[in-house]
């Protein structure tokens, strides 16, 4: 009898915890999405033709720097012919 009220008392703040518990848990994926999202669109690596959008290797000339900081002034950066590029020099958009 004891253990079943002890039950029933703390099941709703298990539940609680719980429920914290995932709602933390789904801030830190999005906080991590969205972090990867900026880092994505901050560098011209989308835009290379070295770029290939494989996890093992996402740079064939400068993998350690693929869309990281130092690529956005990448001296081997070539961009894909036909595709709007965006000149991170300058900050305009070209054809």
């Amino acid at each position: 009898m004891i253990i079943l009220t002890l039950g029933v008392a703390l099941c709703p703040l298990l539940l609680i915890i719980f429920l914290f518990w995932f709602l933390g848990l789904a801030i830190i994926q999005i906080k991590d999405q969205v972090t990867k999202w900026r880092q994505w669109h901050s560098t011209p690596c989308p835009h290379c033709v070295y770029f290939t959008n494989c996890d093992e290797l996402r740079c064939a000339v400068n993998p350690c720097q693929v869309l990281t900081k130092n690529a956005v002034n990448c001296r081997d950066f070539a961009p894909i012919v036909g595709c709007r590029i965006y000149d991170y020099k300058i900050g305009a958009r070209h054809n």
